[in-house]
């Protein structure tokens, strides 16, 4: 086999396994190597992980549901997510973040505070009320000079 053939070989591979990726639901994060989309740091927490998917090929992952958040916030109406996926902190299993709880005072790995769980607790809140909490919070902070 000439070394043209064994190239476009590993190419199409390569190209089959990307193509692989599903166009719906949670996208695979490797652990400790893929990196939030809104901080920068390295995705080594399950527990807390979350992820946008903006179109069938378009996933963005976070490493802490504050930071998937505060990222839809500064998009704006520019960022419509198709789906939005919170890891639940207990099974460590995806849930659909719109209808997850949130678990507040949690040791999150951004410190946003909130791991999702699939039903309501006492102390939890839903959705909606943990986005404002996490917003609110980041305005407070910017108000003291801090991000």
């Amino acid at each position: 086999m000439t070394r043209a053939i064994r190239v476009a070989a590993l190419v199409a591979m390569a190209l089959a396994v990307a193509c692989s990726e599903p166009t719906s639901g949670p996208a695979r994060i490797v652990w400790g190597r893929h990196a939030c989309d809104h901080c920068g740091m390295a995705i080594s927490e399950p527990r807390y992980a979350a992820q946008l998917r903006l179109g069938p090929h378009e996933v963005l992952r976070f490493d802490d549901f504050g930071c998937a958040v505060q990222w839809l916030d500064a998009k704006g109406d520019a960022a419509k997510p198709l789906e939005f996926w919170v890891m639940d902190m207990d099974t460590e299993q995806w849930l659909d973040a719109r209808q997850a709880f949130y678990r507040p005072n949690q040791r999150t790995p951004m410190a946003h505070g909130y791991g999702a769980i699939a039903a309501a607790e006492p102390g939890a809140l839903d959705f909606e009320a943990a986005r404002r909490a996490i917003l609110e919070k980041q305005k407070e902070h910017a108000a003291h000079g801090r991000s």
